[in-house]
């Protein structure tokens, strides 16, 4: 049976995609296979962020991250490039509260 691409591609755009905002705040990161580390996160979302990504952390390593405004965050990284990494949220994270409580750039 031949599989329609036009359906595949709009079920996938029913997922609308979190926004993103610009941020330059240093975040303390740590988990249970990770060491303690401090990085910037350069994106932040309701759904998760994008960080300077340190060698030591690996795809699928679930950290916690302390976000103004939400306390520690736990979040699993998804992907890794460029020396970023990207960490997708367990729970959605109150972006009004980070932006309210994060200090300004």
């Amino acid at each position: 049976m031949a599989r329609d691409s036009s359906s595949a591609s709009k079920s996938r755009a029913l997922v609308a995609r979190a926004e993103r905002m610009p941020s330059h705040y240093v975040s303390a990161i740590t988990g249970p296979t990770v060491p303690p580390f401090r990085s910037r996160i350069r994106n932040i979302s309701t759904s998760g962020m994008l960080i300077d990504g340190p060698p030591q952390i690996s795809i699928g390593d679930v950290i916690s991250a302390s976000i103004p405004g939400n306390g520690d965050v736990l979040g699993t990284i998804v992907r890794k490039k460029d020396g970023t990494a990207g960490v997708k949220f367990i729970q959605e994270l109150d972006l009004a509260a980070f932006l309210e409580h994060a200090p300004p750039d």
